[in-house]
């Protein structure tokens, strides 16, 4: 949209998220911030959260008048009536809730924690906080008495508060008054206006003023903006003050008035809306007017601050969501450019940081020095926006500059502006520091100072500053921690020592050093302490950092054991798998050099578990130490070896020693231990075996013991575990080694206490023992029922007292048992009699009846039943017994049975069932034993009884046993019922319940019967008139006998009528109901039956006029109009007034088409009920009466009817009207309520297109246009649709339908003409422009260029490329694809439609865009300039030269044609400034192509990145002498050396050769070279050689050819400087032979000094083996010598160093030359 200030965006429309459009109005939607809308939906009774940012719709039933959205959380306020509650949608939970007590007119939340709340008279604030209440700010003034508040605003610090409200004046215009109140000073002031705003508006850098903005339009003073600051408290003297501003605007549309008003306090602007849609862009300290412009068509009625952009969020009335926001990159220049305000623009860019205005700072800067304003160019540098002008440039011009008279340097000036107003940047604190640090003393003080007040930014350069000087090391050591310079502060960290605080800095702050490095350092300045601290921090940190093994190896090698076991131990104190090569190793170092006892402590503590365990295993089995190579050997064998040697090992270790074994394992080793010392060993044994049973199984642990004979093994292995196994063949080996070793306490105890053994076994292995004492064998027959077999076996051996004992004193409750054994082996009755007495009570009851009883034995025990029976025992079973003894016995058992409250009914019933049935009925009726009572009494003719017992028990389901028809008895029952039972009751719930019985088992004749017995015939009056009997007797016969039912019905009066006659309906009596409907003048639902059931309308009609009641006229017409008889339904619902079935009546009539009785219904209807229904089909009857008798007259009443009061739903109706086709009463009720939009459209289908479009400019509806439009069109009425279209055409949506519509028809000139004229149009848009240009592509294509070349920044471009493309129009597309930024396709289009759309100048500015995306276009480019326009290559290649890969431009030219590349000679040479192989060989190839040797030497010297064997290989056959020389220059490069010479001798080029053989440091080569010399009797060339050769050359080899060539004068020079040299190497050597001794005598004196009293380490004997446990004793370890292959010597040891046997040796020629 061209260059704007704005950015204008619609965010996302509501009614696309699924909101009725209905619900988008000023009082149902709520914005308080640019998070949430609120939309209360009236009819769906929800409240809808929509959550901006992600478009997402929440809809909560709540049916409440207001809802709005905190600001910034998920809060709720609601307010219903007076109430107000505040919600936790997150929580769901109800936070706060207040009654306010009178109407709340406005609220709004003026903070994340407070709501302003507006009533009638008064504004509160309400706290979330707390139990807070809504406090009272101020009283509304009476200026503002029934106005429509429409906004509430607080400053920051809520002490300014306004309420803003809209009134009518007395022409009816809007006018809006503003309530301004102080809270501070409690004072407040009314003020015309519509809109404000308060803003936070910045004057210096310590002072920020409160600024109100107001905005209003008045008939009498016109629009104005008025700005101000309001009072604030924290204001000082000397502070400025902001200028009042009040400015007119001009309102483009009359009546306008602003709306909205928010200011961005980042821009300081205010951005102010009114009514129409226009936006107004102010500067909040100019009130200068910046932009306005028309943004909506419909009025924005919420606004809010958008956060994102320090914008505004709006919505319009048709949902639209907008945001409006400054340009940040345009603002700038359009001030600037559009406004011609320099001032402006570099104010707005310094305020909000902004670029665009770089060059006016820089300009404004120059003309302030240049007029020797200093004050006024450093305030602008210190506040240039990015810093533009804080520079090393501006620094420099400022020392330069002169310093003004009576004032400080410009620097100190300069320097002073920022120090107040903000942070000095890293050029300006260095500058800084260089002159404070001049001063002698203060200034490192200084520094620190700003330093800590982050005045300056701290730099590396900085701190090196700060150091070199010398003043403070810990201010350059806080320098360099702000300024992140992590290696300098490493490297002074190390410098003292300080390993823990550099491992925490680096790891603080991620900083990576190289670690190895710092260790190296550390020991090379024998910090021993630091480097093992060091090692093991950092190897915490990352194990990575540092390779352990060098570590290690470092200590070692420097007889350092004790450092690299502390080393170890540290790191592997994690024991991982990785680490197990290091765990061997330490414990292999400890095993050879210390102590034994080190690495048994270190195996002890159990820290490693991943070091080579057989191979340590091993050493300590070496050096003695049984137990660690026991529990580290995994082979079995190895194991028995060495676990016979258990007097060398802990016995407590041995025994878990056995926890990590396997079963087989274990067994075979126990085998070992028991085979190879068991008197020894068997303690051992029993203990492992104890600890490990579960593990290695009892079962092969006694066969262990068995095996070898040891039953005490045995015993006390089992004892441990005896109480505690579930395995009965443990339990019975215990008691077996129990009676073998003589243990019977033991196992009289287990057999007592345990059941976990074979009970048969065990019985049978004590019996076969003979025992003197049978207590085991009494305790395995009492626990597992061997009580019979025990008897027989103690009767049969005649010990008896242990029966006696067995009873009496260990278990009593087996008496019945004993007595039972006792019978069957025909035991004296006196023993057994005296046997039970002797037990008393002890013995029980039942199970002693029992056994007596099944032996026919009952009497036996008579005695002592009675005697338990006197001692008031209740027990049952005892009674049951003494009952059948009486009952036997015939001892007065009746009055036992009916007296005794303790015996069993149902045991002693059925007992007598066959004895003595009457005595059974006796016992089962005295327990309630119903189904028994029953059972003896059928079998037995007892029915009478029955019967009185059924209706005294009053049991429901009793009664439904026996009624069931299963019962064979069942009618000698029921006839005892009837005839004897029920009569004799005088209880009517035994009745009660007898009737319901009958009932629940479906017996209604016998129900029947039994009622007439009771309510016709019986004597007790209180049954005859009993109301439920009447109703249960008539109901009865309805279901059974219906003939009976019309004689009930009439000699019957106390049932219920209406409940009778709906049963009777339901079973099909019709007449019956009618009959008692009559009977109890219940006419309503009497004629409902006749009309429903017996369908006899002519009936119904007839009772009606016989009753004459309103109510039966209703329903006789609701039944007509059923059948419809809608004339006689009418009629009735007249006789009636009842109009509650209108909506029938309309339908009815309406498919009848009886308008003119429904017009008289309705008519009558709207007298007696109020709903706009009756109005509205009145209305439309009208319309439909109207055509049908085709008359005006209809038509005439129809705008009678809505001219007057009526509650009518016109536009319905007129929806209706028009699409059945009365469109002219459709014109009527449209033209009544003014709605143009439909009136417009019912004028089209009449054909009446000039009032159509007169109808269309008063709707302004986008559909109401189109519609017009269109039918001018079809019409051929172009003036018309013009004016239509140029209303369509500002909305984007509906262009490409317009445009689809004229072209389809053909109307191409219309439809650019149309267009042409949109272009002035002030709603001009994208769309408008974009397609006028689509079409003048396709059919005025000589056009485009211009309207392209005027209007692409008004275009969419990518539309406009897409037609371009389609007509071929390249030409075109270029211009569009490079204002577009698509630089990559304007690049594609120039090369592959070249003719039409290559310029060489708008290539090259294209191709060096910096946006351009894809690389690959500039290779391109490259081959079609050499393939289309070679004269421009290197002018292409110059601007490309920095984004260009320059090996592949090379590599591609040559492979693709290599005759191009002198093409671009001159660019290779400019780039080979980087030293690149292609770019090397290709101009190597160039300069040899062209003979160029100079060139080419040059290129190999300064550029070596080729392949320079090739080259060489290429050039030594070479014609030209130069080329060849050159390859044997690459050979000698490339340190062939040999080669190199023999070319240099083919050409003879001696001295090359020389040189060559000089710089080969080879000795073959330089005698083989001088052999060459001799051979070829160059002599001088020899003696040449022999120079320049002189450390090559074994002075054998020069002495011997010299001597056999005869020319000893040729070498003597060198045979002089040779002796001189070999003389002054022996004085050298003899004197540092001689030094060394003595030093080495001096060395071992103090050496010897500092060890008197000292051990081997240097170390008391208190803190040797600090990092050993203390256990382990301090003895002299032995250690490897360093550099001895395996010889130990102690530690303390002096290593004899070999003195340095090498010498210097000189470089060069002799001095002779």
């Amino acid at each position: 949209m061209g260059e704007i200030p704005i950015q204008f965006t619609e965010l996302f429309q509501i009614a696309q998220l699924g909101v009725s459009p209905s619900a988008i109005t000023f009082s149902t939607v709520t914005m308080e911030s640019d998070k949430f809308i609120c939309i209360r939906d009236v009819q769906q009774k929800s409240i809808i959260i929509i959550d901006v940012a992600n478009r997402s719709l929440t809809t909560n039933k709540v049916n409440a008048e207001s809802a709005i959205m905190n600001p910034i959380s998920k809060v709720l306020a609601l307010r219903a009536g007076t109430t107000l509650q505040i919600f936790n949608l997150e929580m769901r939970a109800k936070m706060k809730e207040v009654d306010m007590g009178e109407a709340v007119l406005f609220w709004k939340w003026i903070s994340a924690s407070s709501l302003a709340i507006v009533t009638a008279t008064a504004v509160y604030h309400w706290s979330m906080e707390g139990a807070a209440t809504p406090k009272k700010m101020f009283d509304r003034l009476d200026k503002l008495e029934g106005a429509t508040i429409i906004n509430y605003r607080v400053n920051t610090s809520q002490q300014w508060l306004t309420l803003i409200g809209l009134t009518r004046d007395e022409q009816n215009a809007t006018r809006g008054i503003i309530q301004l109140y102080s809270v501070e000073k409690e004072v407040t002031q009314a003020i015309e206006g519509h809109a404000a705003a308060f803003c936070d508006f910045k004057l210096s850098h310590s002072y920020t003023a409160t600024v109100i903005c107001i905005a209003s339009n008045s008939a009498r003073e016109g629009g104005k903006l008025f700005i101000m600051e309001v009072p604030s408290g924290n204001k000082k003297p000397g502070d400025p003050a902001f200028v009042k501003r009040m400015v007119p605007i001009k309102f483009p549309a009359p009546g306008d008035f602003p709306v909205a008003m928010q200011v961005s306090d980042k821009h300081g602007v205010i951005y102010m809306i009114t009514k129409t849609g226009f936006l107004y862009l102010f500067d909040v300290e100019t009130a200068a007017l910046i932009y306005q412009n028309r943004i909506s068509a419909e009025t924005i009625f919420i606004t809010a601050t958008h956060e994102a952009s320090n914008g505004v969020i709006g919505i319009n009335k048709t949902g639209q969501v907008l945001n409006i926001a400054v340009d940040e990159s345009t603002i700038v220049g359009f001030i600037r450019d559009h406004m011609n305000d320099t001032e402006l623009a570099i104010k707005i860019a310094a305020r909000a940081n902004l670029s665009g205005a770089d060059e006016l700072y820089v300009q404004q800067f120059n003309t302030f020095l240049q007029q020797g304003n200093i004050e006024g160019a450093i305030k602008l540098a210190a506040e240039s926006p990015n810093g533009v002008l804080r520079t090393q440039q501006t620094i420099q011009r400022l020392q330069r500059a002169p310093a003004q008279p009576n004032q400080k340097p410009p620097m100190s000036l300069y320097f002073q502006y920022i120090i107040d107003k903000g942070t000095l940047n890293q050029y300006e604190s260095i500058e800084l520091c260089r002159i404070v640090l001049q001063k002698p003393q203060g200034g490192a003080d200084y520094i620190k100072k700003l330093i800590s007040e982050n005045k300056m930014e701290a730099s590396e350069s900085l701190g090196d500053l700060i150091a070199q000087s010398g003043q403070s090391n810990e201010l350059a050591m806080t320098i360099y921690l702000k300024s992140k310079s992590h290696q300098k502060i490493v490297d002074n960290l190390l410098a003292v020592g300080d390993t823990d605080r550099v491992l925490a800095y680096c790891q603080k702050v991620g900083y990576e050093p190289n670690y190895i490095d710092l260790f190296r350092k550390l020991l090379h300045a024998n910090q021993i302490d630091s480097a093992v601290n060091f090692a093991i921090k950092l190897n915490e940190k990352d194990d990575s950092a540092l390779d352990a093994n060098m570590v290690v190896d470092a200590f070692v090698q420097m007889n350092m054991i004790k450092q690299a076991t502390e080393f170890l131990l540290e790191i592997l104190k994690n024991d991982k798998a990785s680490e197990g090569p290091l765990q061997t190793r330490l414990l292999e170092i400890n095993l050879l050099y210390s102590p034994v006892q080190v690495a048994d402590s270190i195996l002890d503590q159990k820290m490693f578990n991943h070091f080579d365990k057989q191979k340590i295993a091993a050493m300590c089995e070496k050096v003695g130490l049984h137990q660690r190579a026991l529990e580290n050997y995994v082979d079995i064998n190895d194991r028995k070896r060495v676990i016979v040697h258990t007097q060398y090992m802990n016995a407590e270790w041995l025994v878990n020693f056995f926890a990590d074994l396997t079963m087989e394992e274990s067994i075979t080793l126990l085998k070992q231990l028991m085979s190879s010392n068991q008197r020894t060993n068997l303690n051992i044994v029993i203990q492992i075996a104890t600890k490990y049973s579960e593990l290695l199984e009892p079962a092969n642990l006694i066969a262990i013991f068995e095996e070898h004979r040891s039953y005490e093994g045995l015993f006390y292995y089992l004892g441990s575990i005896v109480d505690y196994t579930q395995d009965p063949e443990v339990v019975f080996k215990y008691i077996q080694s129990g009676v073998k070793t003589g243990q019977l306490g033991e196992v009289e105890r287990v057999t007592r206490e345990s059941s976990i053994y074979p009970p048969e076994k065990t019985k049978e292995f004590l019996k076969e023992s003979k025992l003197q004492d049978q207590m085991p064998l009494i305790n395995v027959c009492d626990q597992f029922g061997f009580i019979h077999e025990m008897v027989d076996y103690l009767y049969k051996s005649q010990q008896l007292r242990f029966i006696d004992i067995f009873i009496k004193t260990r278990n009593p409750l087996k008496t019945p048992e004993v007595v039972g054994a006792l019978l069957d082996v025909d035991a004296s009755e006196d023993y057994i009699r005296n046997l039970v007495q002797s037990v008393g009570a002890m013995c029980p009851v039942e199970p002693l009846v029992d056994e007596v009883e099944k032996r026919n034995r009952l009497k036996l025990i008579q005695p002592w039943l009675e005697a338990r029976r006197n001692e008031s025992s209740q027990e049952p079973a005892l009674h049951n017994a003494l009952a059948k003894i009486y009952i036997d016995t015939g001892n007065n058992a009746e009055d036992f049975l009916r007296n005794n409250d303790f015996y069993d009914s149902r045991v002693v019933g059925k007992y007598c069932e066959k004895r003595d049935p009457h005595m059974s009925f006796i016992a089962y009726e005295r327990g309630q034993c119903d189904l028994e009572l029953v059972e003896v009494t059928n079998k037995n003719g007892m029915f009478r009884q029955q019967a009185r017992y059924l209706v005294q028990r009053q049991d429901m389901e009793l009664w439904k046993h026996v009624l069931a028809q299963t019962n064979n008895y069942r009618r000698n029952l029921i006839d005892q019922v009837v005839q004897t039972a029920l009569p004799e009751s005088t209880n009517s719930e035994e009745v009660s319940t007898t009737v319901k019985a009958f009932m629940h088992s479906d017996l209604p004749q016998e129900l029947i019967e039994l009622l007439e017995k009771i309510v016709i015939h019986g004597s007790n009056k209180e049954f005859r008139k009993n109301r439920h009997l009447q109703n249960l007797l008539i109901l009865t016969a309805i279901k059974a006998d219906q003939t009976r039912v019309m004689d009930y019905i009439n000699r019957l009066d106390n049932y219920d009528g209406k409940d009778i006659a709906g049963m009777a309906v339901t079973k099909g009596l019709f007449e019956e109901a009618f009959s008692i409907y009559q009977k109890f003048k219940l006419n309503a639902d009497a004629i409902r039956v006749l009309v429903d059931n017996i369908e006899s309308i002519s009936r119904a009609s007839e009772f009606a006029e016989a009753v004459q009641e309103p109510e039966v006229y209703s329903f006789l017409g609701r039944a007509q109009l059923a059948a419809s008889l809608v004339n006689e339904a009418v009629n009735s619902f007249l006789k009636a007034e009842d109009p509650s079935n209108y909506q029938e009546v309309i339908t009815a009539a309406q498919q009848t088409e009886q308008y003119s009785q429904l017009i008289k219904f309705l008519r009558m209807a709207r007298g007696k009920t109020h709903d706009p229904t009756i109005d509205t089909e009145l209305v439309y009857s009208f319309a439909k009466l109207a055509q049908q008798k085709n008359s005006a007259d209809a038509l005439a009443d129809l705008e009678d009817f809505i001219s007057g009061p009526n509650t009518a739903q016109i536009p319905i109706v007129g929806e209706r009207c028009y699409e059945e086709g009365l469109y002219e009463a459709a014109r009527i009720l449209f033209s009544s309520i003014s709605n143009y939009q439909r009136l417009a459209s019912a004028l089209v289908k009449l054909g009446r297109n000039r009032e159509a479009v007169n109808a269309a400019t008063k709707a302004n509806s986008v559909k109401t246009w189109k519609e017009v439009m269109s039918a001018c069109v079809d019409a051929g009425e172009f003036r018309y649709a013009q004016s239509c279209g140029l209303n369509i055409i500002i909305h984007v949506d509906e262009l490409e339908d317009l445009i689809f519509y004229y072209e389809s028809r053909g109307y191409f000139e219309e439809l650019i003409e149309l267009l042409e004229k949109g272009l002035g149009l002030e709603r001009a848009h994208t769309g408008i422009f974009t397609e006028l240009g689509v079409l003048y592509a396709k059919y005025k294509p000589d056009r485009l260029m211009e309207h392209i070349t005027r209007y692409y920044r008004r275009s969419n471009i990518p539309k406009l490329l897409n037609a371009c493309e389609m007509g071929h129009l390249w030409a075109e597309m270029r211009f569009l694809y490079c204002h577009h930024d698509e630089y990559d396709n304007a690049i594609k289009l120039m090369i592959e439609h070249s003719p039409e759309a290559w310029d060489h100048s708008i290539f090259i500015d294209t191709i060096t865009k910096d946006s351009l995306i894809n690389n690959e276009l500039y290779y391109r480019s490259i081959q079609f300039y050499l393939d289309e326009q070679p004269k421009h290559v290197i002018d292409l290649l110059s601007h490309l030269t920095k984004k260009l890969d320059h090996e592949r431009v090379a590599k591609e030219v040559k492979n693709k044609d290599a005759s191009n590349l002198p093409l671009i000679k001159k660019y290779l040479q400019n780039v080979q400034e980087n030293d690149l192989t292609q770019v090397n060989q290709v101009l190597n190839q160039l300069f040899i192509d062209e003979e160029d040797y100079e060139a080419l030497r040059s290129s190999i010297d300064q550029y070596v990145h080729f392949d320079q064997a090739a080259l060489a290989k290429q050039l030594e056959n070479h014609e030209l002498l130069e080329f060849r020389r050159i390859a044997a220059y690459l050979y000698k490069l490339n340190k062939q050396w040999e080669t190199s010479i023999e070319l240099s001798k083919k050409d003879a080029l001696y001295q090359d050769a020389m040189t060559t053989a000089a710089q080969s440091k080879k000795q073959s080569v330089a005698e083989d070279l001088l052999q060459f010399f001799v051979e070829g009797d160059l002599k001088d060339c020899f003696a040449a050689c022999l120079y320049n050769c002189y450390n090559l050359i074994r002075p054998d080899v020069a002495m011997e050819l010299s001597w056999r060539h005869k020319i000893q004068d040729m070498s003597m020079p060198y045979l002089i400087q040779v002796v001189r040299e070999y003389t002054s190497k022996v004085d050298a050597l003899h004197k540092a032979h001689t030094d060394a001794q003595e030093q080495a005598r001096a060395d071992e004196e103090a050496k010897k000094k500092a060890l008197e009293g000292v051990d081997n380490y240097g170390m008391n004997d208190a803190n040797m083996y600090s990092y050993m446990p203390s256990y382990v004793p301090t003895q002299t370890i032995v250690a490897p010598m360093g550099g001895q292959g395996g010889a130990y010597m102690p530690y303390g040891s002096t290593i004899p160093q070999m003195p340095n046997m090498g010498y210097h040796q000189e470089q060069g020629g002799g001095a002779f030359f």
